[in-house]
Formats: structure tokens, C-alpha cells, sequence
């Protein structure tokens, strides 16, 4: 039970983060420019980018981009549930990651195409859903990362006993 209250609030910002993320997609779908024209400078710009594909503009249909997003997020949610209590860290990055993915699954169903607002270097779009995928994967990296390594420090201790 600790630790389910402990994730809760540790992913009730991230929620509020994503909600954010759609409210900003609002507010940039009524007043930004679409891709044509930049607010902003050079490094960084505000404007509607409409991403029909998956990451990077890759395009595919969109009743595939939902399906493969809707089976992704339920595997993610399989392995949060898996891992709760022997790895804490890996289930709270894949419960990241899916939150961040629910904010983009939305767009994708309400609108059509996934709507970026930020523009990096007048060439990547993106949105907070996105950074919260990102922040999930690297979660997720470090978390597999630190157990690769305890398993070897215990594997040393067990090979010098």
C-alpha cells in the first residue's frame, strides 16, 4: 500500500503536467500560426505543427498509429503492474511513459494528427506529452541500468564468498 500512495503522488505533477500539455494544445490550435509562420526567434519558436505520423513525422495511417499506441500502452501498463514490487523504478518510467503517450493517443483521436507547439531550431516539434515520453525512456534506461549493476555487484560478492 506504501508504495502505491508514494506513486501516486509521485505521478499526480506528471498527470497535471499532460493536462497542462492539452490545454496549451488548445490555446496553440486557436491563436499560433500554423507551420509557415514562427512566434518566436531561431532557437526557439511557438507554432501549430501537425504531426499525422508517429515520432519524427514518419508517416502512417492513422488507425494504425492508434492501434499500435493502444497495444504499446497496455504493454507498458502490464509491466508496470508486473514490476510494482520488485522493481518500483521500471513501473513508475512505464507508467510515464503512458501518461505522456495518453496526452498524444488523445490528440491523435480528437484531432487527427498529434499537435506539436514548440519548434526547436525552426525544425523539431514537439509538445510536454512528448518530453514526459522522454523523461519516461530515460527513467526506464536508468532504472534497467542501476539493477544491471547491482545484479553484477551481487554476482562479485557471491564469486568472492
Amino acid at each position: 500500500m506504501k508504495y502505491t500512495k508514494k506513486t501516486f503522488w509521485l505521478l499526480l505533477p506528471i498527470a497535471l503536467i499532460v493536462l497542462a500539455d492539452e490545454w496549451f494544445k488548445i490555446l496553440a490550435i486557436e491563436r499560433l500560426p500554423e507551420n509557415g509562420s514562427l512566434v518566436g526567434g531561431k532557437l526557439f519558436g511557438l507554432a501549430i505543427h501537425k504531426n499525422i505520423g508517429i515520432a519524427f513525422d514518419i508517416p502512417f495511417k492513422l488507425e494504425f498509429v492508434i492501434a499500435f499506441s493502444v497495444i504499446i500502452g497496455a504493454v507498458l501498463l502490464k509491466i508496470a503492474y508486473d514490476d510494482r514490487i520488485k522493481k518500483p523504478g521500471v513501473s513508475f518510467a512505464s507508467l510515464v511513459i503512458v501518461l505522456g503517450a495518453a496526452g498524444n493517443l488523445y490528440d491523435r483521436i480528437v484531432y487527427g494528427y498529434t499537435v506539436d507547439y514548440m519548434i526547436w531550431f525552426e525544425r523539431s516539434a514537439i509538445n510536454l506529452s512528448d518530453v514526459i515520453i522522454v523523461l519516461g525512456i530515460v527513467l526506464l534506461l536508468l532504472n534497467s541500468r542501476r539493477k544491471r549493476r547491482q545484479r553484477r555487484k551481487s554476482e562479485l560478492t557471491e564469486a568472492e564468498n
